[in-house]
């Protein structure tokens, strides 16, 4: 099976080797809203106020990743999610969340 590469500007391609890469990945380190369509967000720096903000809509299904790589608090915001704000205290803690009809659907994983 040929590997398969994602990418905003490509969509899928095709290249000798196995597995899936999703290249949609984009590093934050101050609070804003996030796009609907980036697979992975990588937070590097405390955000404690203000938070990220998920989007206000997606297409169904949507998914993203957002992950922490530093041991400061980087707050989710609740906004147009199925949960409460929720905080990300540690490198590796993340949120893996889903659109579904007109909120997001947050799971996490805290270490």
């Amino acid at each position: 099976m040929p590997k398969i590469t994602y990418t905003a500007a490509k969509g899928l391609v095709q290249a000798s080797g196995a597995g899936v890469e999703l290249n949609s990945i984009t590093s934050v380190s101050a609070a804003g809203n996030l796009d609907a369509t980036t697979f992975l967000t990588i937070a590097t720096a405390g955000i404690a106020v203000g938070g990220l903000v998920l989007p206000s809509s997606a297409e169904d299904g949507a998914v993203k990743i957002i992950i922490s790589t530093t041991a400061s608090d980087v707050l989710l915001k609740g906004t147009n999610a199925s949960t409460g704000d929720l905080t990300l205290t540690n490198i590796g803690d993340m949120a893996v969340c889903v659109y579904q009809t007109d909120k997001w659907i947050v799971g996490r994983s805290l270490t």
